[in-house]
């Protein structure tokens, strides 16, 4: 495997925390890392769905507790500490954070959920890149436009139907949409027919709203709230090159390690992708993978 985007991560988590009581700006990170800003920007916030120095910002925010509660030294002094310049500022980061000012806390301190530090360890490797378990996320009800296809699985495996169909959806079906919601956002849904005889439904798909203009040979498909189980793959690649290879290892993880914990109630069995390609390049892409729970 390609370790570059476990290092760059892990060298990042750890030049941050031993550095947080000093000056920290993007160019120091990233000269440290030894990669443009722009790269561990996409690289950071893929992984932990944080700018880096939002991250700076609220881990010495968490440190800062430790000092309101066992150390007599002013507020102000504090503030200095930690690089927030003044009391003010401060106070300002403070309440923003945790929804009760630092004097205030101070004087009864009560449970406060805070940001640790970055543990790269809940990253699993994936091919030539990284998988992780991002959220459990409710979505509302959202309808997407795209060609259904039958897919054979084995086929697929042997073949990689699926990416080439997406391929080709995204560079010739996709300018086709008139007023999609969002035209870099490429979604991919999977449903699993009952009873499962070796096929599956394939839809490459840009989601829509009343004001898309959908050609006449697309597939129009609304899917219900509900709440998911959301899986993100990070790899030193173009997107177009995710296939059923890449994802080998999140469904193995999925299928193995998350569902058996899980209590699901669904009337239908379906995943889908969503990859923005807005924050992919030539050599990065991310892939976000929705498994549905239950409606809500």
């Amino acid at each position: 495997m390609d370790r570059h985007l476990l290092d760059t991560i892990n060298q990042t988590t750890d030049f941050i925390e031993n550095h947080l009581l000093e000056d920290l700006n993007l160019d120091h990170v990233s000269e440290h890392v030894n990669i443009s800003k722009f790269h561990l920007l996409r690289i950071w916030k893929g992984a932990t769905s944080t700018g880096i120095m939002e991250y700076v910002r609220r881990r010495r925010i968490a440190l800062s507790l430790g000092d309101l509660m066992n150390d007599g030294s002013t507020i102000d002094f504090i503030a200095s500490k930690y690089s927030f310049g003044c009391d003010r500022t401060f106070s300002r980061v403070f309440t923003d954070e945790f929804n009760i000012s630092p004097a205030k806390w101070r004087r009864n301190p009560t449970p406060l959920q805070i940001l640790d530090r970055y543990n790269a360890d809940f990253l699993h490797r994936a091919g030539d890149g990284l998988v992780f378990f991002r959220s459990i996320t409710v979505m509302p009800v959202f309808s997407i436009a795209g060609f259904p296809y039958e897919v054979d699985v084995e086929d697929n495996h042997l073949n990689q139907t699926s990416n080439r169909l997406g391929v080709d959806f995204f560079y010739n079906g996709r300018p086709r949409l008139i007023n999609p919601v969002n035209r870099d956002v490429y979604i991919g849904l999977t449903v699993v027919p009952e009873p499962f005889l070796g096929s599956t439904l394939y839809q490459p798909s840009l989601q829509i709203d009343k004001t898309s203009i959908i050609p006449p040979d697309m597939t129009v498909r609304t899917v219900k709230p509900h709440k998911y189980g959301v899986f993100t793959y990070m790899g030193p690649h173009r997107p177009e090159e995710i296939s059923s290879k890449t994802l080998a290892a999140i469904w193995k993880h999925v299928f193995e390690e998350w569902m058996p914990t899980i209590q699901f109630n669904l009337k239908e069995q379906f995943h889908f992708e969503f990859i923005n390609y807005a924050r992919c390049n030539k050599v990065y892409c991310e892939c976000d993978l929705y498994y549905p729970i239950c409606e809500v």
